[in-house]
């Protein structure tokens, strides 16, 4: 599977290259590898939705402009949570650090497979970053 692995990620880089500004677009990732990208050594996974990488999957959806989204997101993100981790409430700072790991398993999970760009993933990213910036809002940071 590592060759596979490998020769979606070329494909993907392939067509960001083609697509750098805006992507192919939400939930075209697999028409566009299927009928243009698919390298002959991957042709026995030729129905994969997604490039299997948080980067390579925002790069080629969204194109560099939603990657820059994506890392903003998480800039914001890591700078609204990380002081919620000294809260002297039990509760709140236990809740805060709780959605810090979400977001790093968020991320790790993004690295070998989907991230955000399902709906039930998508629910868990957006309900997390909603949540941290609650506790921000109502906290003495």
């Amino acid at each position: 599977t590592s060759v596979v692995r490998i020769k979606l990620w070329q494909s993907a880089l392939m067509m960001i290259r083609d697509h750098p500004i805006v992507g192919v677009g939400l939930d075209n990732f697999l028409y566009q590898y299927r009928n243009r990208y698919l390298l002959p050594e991957a042709w026995m996974e030729s129905s994969l939705s997604h490039p299997h990488n948080i980067v390579l999957d925002y790069a080629t959806r969204l194109g560099l402009i939603g990657l820059a989204v994506g890392v903003w997101l998480q800039v914001v993100f890591w700078q609204a949570a990380l002081p919620l981790r000294k809260l002297s409430d039990p509760m709140s700072r236990a809740l805060a650090i709780g959605l810090m790991g979400s977001m790093v398993n968020l991320l790790a999970h993004g690295m070998a497979d989907a991230s955000l760009f399902v709906v039930d993933l998508a629910y868990v990213f957006f309900t997390t970053l909603a949540l941290i910036q609650a506790i921000k809002e109502n906290q003495d940071v």
